[in-house]
């Protein structure tokens, strides 16, 4: 009598197969994973420097055309407790610059009052403002409901402007006051962001920046 082969796979071998299989699935979703947490945090990155990058031209725009018309005029830094009517507020120990910048704007006045200042809601923001009085008067006060407001960039974490005497780095600047400063412009600005990113999983990417810039 003839016994017929058969041919198939006993439970065992199943088992074996099955397992290998599990085993080269979670391989390659390891990998994968891991790939994609490489981009995008090479992604977030990329997005942060390109945030920083953009506020800080601006910022060194601004700064390279700023003036003062007279021996006493407006390049002043302001503690949030000095400030009324910003708004959006501004961010707890974050710095307060206005002064005036002959940065091209568009208008038909040279002269721009410029403010920088971070939000509560992590936006750095640029308000200017444009009037012949800045070019034949002085500047004592600077009103934000005559200011046009824009947001220069967002997910900043902490912004700090130093301005440098060139024998020393100072958190606050009064060109008005006419004692320490001796009335004139800082001699550089040393400008400090921090960005954050979207983050990787329960990580939060954060980038530091930091720029010099000499003043006219």
């Amino acid at each position: 009598m003839l016994m017929k082969n058969k041919d198939g796979f006993t439970l065992l071998e199943l088992i074996i197969v099955m397992a290998l299989m599990a085993i080269l699935w979670g391989i390659a979703y390891a990998m994968f994973y891991q790939s994609r947490n490489v981009f995008s945090l090479s992604v977030n990155k990329l997005q942060m420097c390109q945030d920083a990058r953009i506020a800080m031209d601006g910022i060194s725009r601004d700064l390279k055309g700023a003036m003062l018309k007279d021996k006493t005029d407006f390049f002043r830094s302001f503690t949030k407790a000095e400030t009324t009517g910003l708004s959006p507020t501004p961010k707890d120990d974050s710095s307060i610059l206005t002064f005036l910048s002959l940065t091209p704007n568009g208008s038909s006045t040279p002269v721009t009052l410029v403010t920088y200042y971070l939000s509560d809601a992590d936006e750095l923001l640029r308000a200017e403002y444009n009037n012949t009085m800045y070019i034949y008067g002085t500047v004592s006060s600077f009103n934000p409901s005559l200011s046009t407001f824009y947001k220069l960039a967002e997910n900043m974490a902490y912004f700090n402007l130093a301005y440098g005497t060139g024998s020393a780095w100072l958190s606050s600047w009064d060109s008005t006051s006419g004692t320490a400063t001796i009335s004139r412009l800082p001699d550089a600005v040393k400008v400090t962001l921090q960005v954050y990113g979207t983050g990787i999983g329960h990580v939060l990417e954060r980038g530091t920046f930091t720029t010099e810039v000499m003043l006219p």
